[in-house]
């Protein structure tokens, strides 16, 4: 478990890439993850379902500053184990 949630500002060296070539992280329901939805800040958050379908679908838990700040549905690939992976693999819109 992310013992502090709280967003990351990543360096910006490091950028998204296309969704075509995104990884999707190993799914856990309740898990631990990054997302980034640009400006390259990660939101900690925690899986809270997985959607099976093609695509694949999520459900997330976003947080700041350790309070829930929202609940989203992404496809499976726009998440990451660590913040520079949620950036790599940033939500399109």
């Amino acid at each position: 478990m992310i013992s502090e949630k709280h967003i990351i500002k990543v360096e910006q060296e490091i950028t998204p890439i296309h969704y075509s070539k995104r990884t999707e992280p190993v799914l856990e329901v309740g898990g631990d993850y990054y997302v980034c939805f640009g400006n390259n800040i990660a939101y900690p958050c925690t899986l809270t379902k997985i959607i099976e379908g093609t695509p694949k679908k999520i459900v997330i838990s976003k947080y700041d500053n350790g309070k829930l700040f929202g609940e989203h549905t992404l496809f499976s690939n726009e998440i990451g184990r660590t913040p520079e992976e949620a950036v790599r693999n940033s939500v399109t819109f």
